[in-house]
């Protein structure tokens, strides 16, 4: 109990991370809890993801690069259809999946919904997604991504911060888990090995041979 009278509830977010190093220049570190939703009749799965990416440049020179999501998020399938986040600061934005690209089990011609609420050239990006109905299932997901960059000792940083979290009245916590766990498994593999390499390619760096996770 706190002075209040009130039971203090121990957080389950941040237990349990895992730091993964990702080539000499990236690291992942990421977890998977469940989530108090905000009734009593939901359950939450909730992942979080944040890769960390190193450049040998000065972030005026990386931004431009970095900036354009298409550019380096495109062999793997995804497509910015409508603009990028970068350059529509107020306004929405979708993501598309190529078909036939990958084997992420998106629907015929979805598209994700993105709502772009602030942009600091060269410094920060903040978007995230309204709720979504899980495929083929009875429930929705939510999505929030800031993404930030500094520069150190002519060295630009980026950091990007990925969360997710599944909700449902009728799936159980473990159904839940699964589509979290899932996704996160999923996300690991296309950051290893194709969006952080071909980022890596298009502003002009080489890290060596990327591990597994």
């Amino acid at each position: 109990m706190n002075a209040s009278g009130c039971r203090k509830e121990e957080e389950a977010v941040g237990k349990g991370v895992v730091v993964v190093d990702v080539g000499p220049s990236a690291r992942f570190k990421f977890y998977m809890v469940d989530r108090p939703a905000p009734s009593n009749r939901l359950r939450a799965a909730e992942i979080a993801l944040e890769v960390s990416i190193t450049f040998e440049r000065p972030v005026h020179t990386v931004w431009p690069i970095f900036k354009d999501f298409n550019l380096w998020m495109s062999r793997f399938g995804y497509v910015w259809d409508a603009g990028v986040p970068a350059d529509n600061e107020d306004d929405v934005v979708y993501l598309s999946n190529r078909p036939g690209a990958n084997d992420v089990p998106w629907e015929d011609g979805a598209r994700v919904k993105y709502i772009v609420r602030k942009v600091v050239p060269e410094r920060l990006i903040y978007f995230d997604s309204l709720p979504a109905p899980i495929a083929n299932k009875d429930g929705v997901w939510t999505g929030h991504n800031v993404i930030s960059l500094y520069e150190e000792n002519k060295q630009t940083k980026i950091v990007i911060f990925m969360e997710h979290t599944w909700y449902s009245e009728t799936m159980s916590i473990e159904e839940l888990r699964a589509e979290a766990k899932g996704e996160l498994d999923g996300g690991l593999g296309f950051w290893r090995d194709y969006f952080i390499p071909d980022l890596i390619s298009a502003v002009g760096s080489n890290s060596g041979t990327l591990p597994s996770v």
